[in-house]
């Protein structure tokens, strides 16, 4: 976000994680993944579907930015590999690999759920 004279949005970033502190953590997930902040940085903000871009747009092959997607199940929630309870990763006894937690097709899947995010309008009192 070009906002770094302005501080309100970084705190209310902020304010998620002082809200929720012995909260849990799908209710840190859930205002997470809906701040202004999280949708320009991971880039789902203005994320469009490949129907309304074919159907509304130009009629070209698209698809849903997959940048979030990615991030959430990497990052912040289930990982790369399922793990043992002491968190070694289990291997499967074929490949000689870790198993792993998700596929492309559940990427394409969650990234196609966040499209049609925009901004709201800048309230009147908003620090200029």
């Amino acid at each position: 976000i070009n906002a770094y004279d302005r501080t309100e949005v970084y705190l209310n970033y902020y304010d998620i994680f002082v809200k929720h502190a012995f909260g849990n953590y799908r209710d840190i997930m859930a205002e997470t993944s809906y701040s202004a902040l999280m949708a320009e940085h991971l880039s789902y903000l203005r994320s469009k579907s490949h129907a309304y871009v074919y159907e509304d747009e130009d009629k070209r092959v698209s698809r849903a930015d997959e940048n979030y997607a990615r991030e959430v199940l990497q990052l912040f929630t289930i990982g790369l590999s399922v793990l043992n309870d002491d968190g070694t990763p289990v291997i499967d006894p074929e490949t000689g690999k870790p198993f792993e937690t998700y596929g492309n097709q559940d990427i394409e899947t969650f990234a196609r759920a966040w499209t049609g995010f925009d901004r709201l309008a800048v309230r009147g009192n908003y620090e200029d």
